[in-house]
C-alpha cells in the first residue's frame, strides 16, 4: 500500500480563529476518527480543508482524543467497578475451595485494576511504612 505524503504548509504565525470555529474543527476530527479514517487521512483533511500546518492538525487530533477520554471516562469507571466485584467474588470462592492458584490470579488482576502494580506507588508506600516505624 502506498503511503501518502503529508504536505507541509507555511502560514503566518498568530492567525487565530474563533473558539467556536476551533470546536467545530475538532468535532469534525472526532467524527472522522469515529468513521474509521486513518491518522494520515485526518491530517490531510485538516491541512487541505483548513489550511493549517501539520503540527496544528496534530493538535486537533490530540484534542479529539481528549474528547474521547472525557466522553468514555464514566463508562470505563463503571466497567472497572464491575470487573473488581467479579474478581473479588472469584477470589472469595477460590479461597473457600482452596484453589489458591485461581485466587492468586484474581488477586493479581485486582491489583492491576487498583493500580497496585505501579512501582512508584509501591515504593512510596514502603517509604511511608519505614518512616512510620521510626516515628514511634
Amino acid at each position: 500500500m502506498h503511503q501518502q505524503s503529508i504536505p507541509t504548509q507555511e502560514r503566518p504565525r498568530g492567525d487565530r480563529i474563533p473558539k467556536i470555529e476551533l470546536e467545530a474543527r475538532i468535532l469534525k476530527v472526532v467524527s472522522m476518527i469515529e468513521e474509521g479514517h486513518s491518522r494520515t487521512d485526518v491530517l490531510l483533511s485538516c491541512i487541505t480543508e483548513y489550511g493549517v500546518s501539520r503540527s496544528t492538525a496534530d493538535r486537533y487530533i490530540e484534542s479529539a482524543n481528549e474528547h474521547f477520554k472525557e466522553t468514555y471516562r464514566p463508562h470505563l469507571q463503571r466497567s472497572a467497578e464491575i470487573a473488581k466485584r467479579r474478581l473479588e467474588s472469584i477470589f472469595q470462592k477460590s479461597m473457600s475451595k482452596e484453589h489458591f492458584r485461581t485466587a492468586l490470579l484474581a488477586q493479581t488482576q485486582l491489583n492491576k485494576i487498583q493500580g497496585l502494580n505501579d512501582n512508584l506507588l509501591m515504593a512510596r508506600i514502603r517509604m511511608e511504612k519505614t518512616n512510620q516505624k521510626y516515628d514511634l
